[in-house]
């Protein structure tokens, strides 16, 4: 009887707290967060690193040439080569 009392007002205080957190986020300022600008350019920088660590380990399988990598897989090449260099 003790633990259906408890699992009920747990039930109920989660509830009452998921409500107050969906209210707390829901279209603060008028703009969710994937409509904004800054969270938009995040999600477009994070697809292009993405493709370019992805061209890197081609490239580095042997699978894509040098001249064919993006201009930001080459940085990144360029970085890790420095960081191997260094660490030997």
């Amino acid at each position: 009887m003790l633990e259906e009392l408890w699992r009920k007002i747990t039930a109920e205080l989660a509830s009452v707290a998921f409500s107050a957190t969906i209210n707390l986020h829901s279209f603060s300022g008028g703009e969710s967060m994937a409509n904004e600008k800054r969270f938009v350019a995040q999600k477009r920088q994070r697809r292009r690193r993405k493709a370019a660590k992805a061209k890197v380990k081609l490239y580095e399988q042997g699978k894509l040439p040098h001249d064919k990598l993006p201009s930001l897989a080459k940085r990144f090449l360029s970085r890790k080569m420095r960081a191997l260099s260094k660490s030997e």
